[in-house]
């Protein structure tokens, strides 16, 4: 397998979510033998496990906003893209996520960036309200 466009960048789930939404209905377009099945079963699937995130509620605004929010917390790429992704609401779960936390972030920065969070990323959908996308029906 040959790499056609490499990418030196990650994206949130809600990006992910977002592009499998575009690919669905560019598949959806094709006629029944164009489709690829393996496709798509992946965009299905990776729908349907995104649909259980906070990607859902999640828009490019908010993102760019969350970013701008916490660039004076020295965080890393990729601690900032799992905050996003994981939306922790506690001070175990930003523990968790940022290295070596106890190190560089005192309890205030913690209690401010979980308020961040609150102000910025929207709240995941209650469990009974969630819609999956991949087929309109509600998830039970």
């Amino acid at each position: 397998m040959e790499v056609l466009d490499p990418r030196h960048s990650v994206i949130t789930n809600a990006e992910v979510l977002r592009l499998l939404q575009g690919r669905r209905k560019q598949q959806n377009e094709l006629s029944k033998d164009q489709r690829s099945k393996i496709l798509g079963t992946v965009i299905y699937e990776t729908s349907k496990y995104l649909q259980e995130t906070p990607a859902v509620t999640q828009s490019n605004v908010e993102i760019e906003k969350f970013i701008r929010a916490v660039a004076s917390f020295k965080l890393t790429a990729v601690e900032i893209l799992q905050l996003i992704n994981l939306r922790p609401v506690t001070a175990v779960e930003v523990q968790l996520i940022v290295e070596e936390c106890e190190e560089r972030l005192n309890e205030e920065q913690v209690d401010s960036l979980l308020a961040i969070i609150q102000e910025n990323l929207s709240e995941p959908l209650p469990d009974d309200s969630k819609v999956n996308s991949t087929n309109g029906k509600e998830n039970g």
